[in-house]
């Protein structure tokens, strides 16, 4: 909790601060996003996985109007929960994304508004009830969340969000998380 009321004062300080250091420019351009994930799992999967670690590879191409079309893809691990002791037990998680965000300016400090879905690719080895096998699933996955993009320069940007989101496992066992993102990404500037 404490993680993201700091999350959360960071955004707010820097989205009023816009006004303050603002440059002229237009920063919003095609890029390529390398980021960091942390998931918090909620429901019953959680019982089972806790939470995960991993990374997203984004490609975003820019449209008027200061929205950013996103395809993503990554890898995410997920880790037991404490005093869970299924041996060897593993489950990765391969998104496959489309999604988009709305920037609500085109400045250094681009606050966004953003959505995600599409299919993930479950590879696991034990189930939630402690079995062993091999299985790989198709899922599909939605995420909605807030953050902000903050222009270095003209070329680099660092991201930072939290997601809220939803990821389809069993009726009974959602991969329900808040997800907690830090990236950083490269915009090619068109001449």
């Amino acid at each position: 909790m404490k993680k993201l009321i700091i999350l959360l004062f960071l955004v707010g300080f820097l989205f009023f601060s816009n006004s303050i250091l603002a440059q002229d420019g237009k920063y919003l351009t095609n890029r390529i996003t390398v980021e960091g994930i942390y998931k918090r799992y909620l429901s019953s999967y959680s019982e089972v996985w806790s939470n995960a670690s991993g990374g997203y590879l984004n490609y975003g191409i820019a449209f008027p109007d200061h929205n950013l079309l996103i395809l993503r893809t990554g890898f995410i691990s997920n880790s037991l929960k404490d005093g869970v002791n299924f041996e060897n037990a593993s489950s990765v998680v391969v998104p496959l994304h489309i999604g988009g965000r709305y920037y609500f300016n085109d400045d250094r400090f681009m606050p966004f508004v953003s959505f995600m879905n599409g299919l993930n690719l479950v590879f696991e080895n034990t189930n939630l009830e402690g079995e062993k096998k091999n299985r790989t699933l198709v899922k599909y996955a939605w995420q909605v969340g807030i953050g902000l993009t903050t222009n270095i320069s003209g070329n680099l940007s660092v991201d930072i969000s939290v997601n809220y989101n939803s990821h389809f496992y069993h009726t009974d066992a959602m991969m329900t998380a808040f997800e907690y993102i830090i990236g950083f990404g490269w915009g090619f500037q068109s001449n």
